[in-house]
C-alpha cells in the first residue's frame, strides 16, 4: 500500500511530507486549493507524462517520492526480484525529479530507472479512476472490455486474437504463392546462379584473410620492430629486464622500513613478471613468423574475388555471407510455394482453430453476461435509480474478427415498462456518472493493485446517493487502500483518513495538506455541506454524517 508521499517544489507545494493510512482516504478542499496535488505527484512517480508546470515557480526542479509497502508473495515483489531491485526494507521507493528545462529523471529503490520501468511497477501498485471515465461507457468496445476484465477472460480473448492473426498470415502467404507462380521459376533460377557464384568464397572468413594479408604485407617491418623491442627488453647490454632487476634489489633492501616502499616493491615485482612473460611471448611470436610469397598471392586472389563480387551485388565484402544466407532463405521459401494447395490447407486449419477459440470465447461471454448485468442492476438501483435495468446484447458480426464473433452492447433503462436500449442513447449525464461509478467499483474489486485512486468520480451525485457511494467505497477499502478526491461531504464522512488541502497566500502562493483530527473533520464536513457560514445546524449535520459512518461499520 501507499505509505508516504514527499513533494518538494512540486506545483503549489514547497515542501510537503504526507503519511497515507490504510483503508479509505479522502482529500477535500475549496476549489482551486490544489486537491489534485497529491494525485499529480503520485502519477509522476508512476511514470506518467509531466511538464514544466509541475516545477514550482522560481525553482529549478521538482522532486517527488512515493513510498509503498508490499507483501513477499505479491506481483510487485516478483517484479522487484526479477529486476534486482528488492531490498531488506520491504518498501518500494519511487522517485521522480522534473527539471524546469523539461527533462526528468527517475529512480526505483535508489537505482536510476527508465519511465517504462516506473510504469510497469506502477500498474502493479496503483489503479486510477477519474471523473472522465464515464465517457468510456459510450465507446463501442467498452462493454466487451468490462465483461472480459471482470471475469478475467484475458487469456481466451488473447488466444482468439493470436489465432486470428495466424489465420490471416496464412491467407497472405497463400495469396503470395498464387501471385508468385508467374515469376517464381525465373526468380529461382536467378537465386541458384547467385548462390552458386558465392558458394565457394563464403566458406572463407573475409576478415581473417584480410588481416593475414595485411600481416604478410608488413612482414619485414613487423620483424624489424619486434627484433628492436626484444633487444631492448632482454638482449642489449643494458636491457630493461636487467635494469628492473637492479631497481628491485635496491627497493627490496628498504621495503621493510616503509609500508609504502613495500607496496612499490610488490608493484615493480608484478611488473617484472609481466615484462618477462611479454618478452617470452614476443620471442615465440618471432620464431613462428615466416614470409610465404605463395600464400600472399593466394590471399590477394581471394580478396580480389571478394571485392569483385561485392561490387557486383552492391554490398560490402564482409556482408557477402549474409547476402548468401538471405538468398538461401528466399529460395527455400520459393520452393515451399511450389504447392499452393498445401498452403490452402494451412489456411483452412488455422481458420478452424480460430473459429473454435472464438466460439468458446463467445460462449463463456454469453454465460457470464446475464449474472453480471443482474449484479450491475442491483448495485445501480441503490443510487436513486430504483427502476434501473441492464442487459447485454450480442449481435453476430458480418465477418468474425480478432475480438470474437459478436458485437456486444450494454442496454439500459431507468424506467419501468420501457425496453432497455443502448446506454449511449438513453442515459442522462447524471445516470452515466452513477453507472460509471458502480462499474469502476465492481472492476476495482477484481484488480490486483493494492491502491485505488478515485479522482472526483462522485461528480453529479448528492444527498442519499452520495452517502451510498461513500459506503460502497468504504466497503471496498476493507480489502484495498483507497485515495479519493471528493466534493461530497457524505462521501468524505465515510473515510478513515481525511486530508484537507488549503491554499496559503504566500509569495509565491503555496498549498499545504493537513491530516485532520476528528473535531477538525467535523468543521470541514460542515463547510462542505453548509458553505462559508458554519453554524450549529451544519455542525450537527456533520456530526450526524460521521455517526452514520460508525453505524455502518
Amino acid at each position: 500500500m501507499l505509505t508516504h508521499l514527499t513533494l518538494i517544489n512540486f506545483a503549489l507545494a514547497e515542501h510537503l511530507a504526507i503519511d497515507i493510512h490504510q483503508g479509505f482516504n479522502v482529500l477535500t478542499g475549496e476549489t482551486g486549493a490544489g486537491k489534485s496535488l497529491l494525485l499529480d505527484a503520485l502519477s509522476a512517480c508512476l511514470g506518467e507524462r509531466t511538464d514544466t508546470n509541475y516545477v514550482r515557480y522560481g525553482s529549478e526542479k521538482a522532486d517527488v517520492t512515493a513510498t509503498f509497502s508490499y507483501q513477499d508473495n505479491s506481483p510487485e515483489a516478483s517484479w522487484l526480484k526479477e529486476h534486482e531491485l528488492d531490498d531488506e526494507s520491504g518498501e518500494i521507493h519511487l522517485r521522480r525529479v522534473i527539471f524546469a528545462t523539461g527533462r526528468s529523471k527517475a529512480w526505483i529503490n535508489g537505482r536510476p530507472s527508465s519511465l517504462s520501468e516506473l510504469k510497469e511497477i506502477g500498474r502493479l501498485l496503483v489503479q486510477l479512476y477519474s471523473q472522465h471515465s464515464q465517457q468510456q461507457l459510450l465507446e463501442p468496445p467498452y462493454p466487451k472490455r468490462w465483461l472480459d476484465r471482470y471475469y478475467n477472460f484475458h487469456e481466451p480473448a488473447q488466444a482468439v486474437r493470436d489465432a486470428y492473426g495466424t489465420w490471416h498470415k496464412n491467407i497472405r502467404q497463400h495469396q503470395a504463392a498464387l501471385d508468385a507462380q508467374a515469376t517464381r521459376k525465373q526468380r529461382i533460377e536467378t537465386l541458384e546462379l547467385q548462390l552458386e557464384e558465392l558458394e565457394d568464397i563464403i566458406q572463407i572468413d573475409y576478415q581473417d584473410i584480410e588481416q593475414e594479408f595485411d600481416r604478410l604485407s608488413h612482414h619485414e617491418t613487423i620483424m624489424q620492430d619486434c627484433a628492436y623491442s626484444l633487444n631492448g627488453l632482454d638482449e642489449a647490454e643494458q636491457n630493461i629486464n636487467q635494469e628492473l632487476s637492479s631497481i628491485l634489489r635496491r627497493i627490496e633492501s628498504h621495503a621493510g622500513r616503509s609500508e609504502q616502499l613495500s607496496e612499490i616493491y610488490n608493484s615493480l615485482l608484478n611488473a617484472q613478471s609481466e615484462i618477462e612473460d611479454a618478452t617470452a611471448n614476443l620471442r615465440h611470436f618471432m620464431d613462428r613468423q615466416s614470409f610465404d610469397p605463395e600464400r600472399m598471392e593466394e590471399l590477394n586472389s581471394q580478396l580480389e574475388v571478394f571485392h569483385r563480387l561485392a561490387r557486383k551485388y552492391r554490398t560490402q565484402p564482409e556482408l557477402l555471407k549474409e547476402e548468401y544466407e538471405a538468398w538461401q532463405t528466399e529460395l527455400d521459401q520459393l520452393h515451399q510455394l511450389e504447392d499452393p494447395e498445401t498452403l490452402a490447407e494451412q489456411v483452412e486449419l488455422s481458420y478452424q482453430d480460430f473459429i473454435a477459440k472464438a466460439e468458446y470465447l463467445d460462449q463463456i461471454r454469453r454465460e457470464a453476461a446475464e449474472p453480471l448485468a443482474k449484479q450491475l442492476t442491483e448495485q445501480v438501483k441503490q443510487l436513486a435509480l430504483p427502476e434501473a435495468y441492464f442487459e447485454f446484447k450480442f449481435e453476430a458480426l458480418d465477418e468474425p474478427g480478432s475480438e470474437g464473433l459478436s458485437f456486444i452492447q450494454l442496454l439500459f433503462t431507468a424506467n419501468k415498462g420501457i425496453p432497455a436500449q443502448p446506454l449511449a442513447r438513453v442515459a442522462s449525464g447524471g445516470e452515466l456518472s452513477r453507472i460509471a461509478l458502480v462499474m469502476q467499483v465492481m472492476n476495482a474489486e477484481k484488480t490486483e493493485a493494492e491502491v485505488l485512486v478515485f479522482d472526483e468520480i462522485d461528480v453529479g451525485i448528492s444527498g442519499g446517493t452520495a452517502e451510498i457511494v461513500g459506503r460502497l467505497l468504504a466497503d471496498l477499502a476493507q480489502h484495498v487502500q483507497i485515495l479519493c478526491i471528493t466534493h461530497q461531504a457524505q462521501v468524505a464522512a465515510q473515510s478513515d483518513q481525511h486530508l484537507l488541502v488549503k491554499k496559503q497566500q504566500t509569495d509565491p502562493a503555496s498549498s499545504t495538506i493537513i491530516d485532520l483530527e476528528e473535531d477538525e473533520r467535523i468543521q470541514e464536513l460542515a463547510r462542505m455541506t453548509g458553505g462559508i457560514e458554519i453554524n450549529e445546524t451544519t455542525l450537527q449535520h456533520a456530526r450526524q454524517l460521521r455517526h452514520l459512518k460508525f453505524q455502518h461499520v
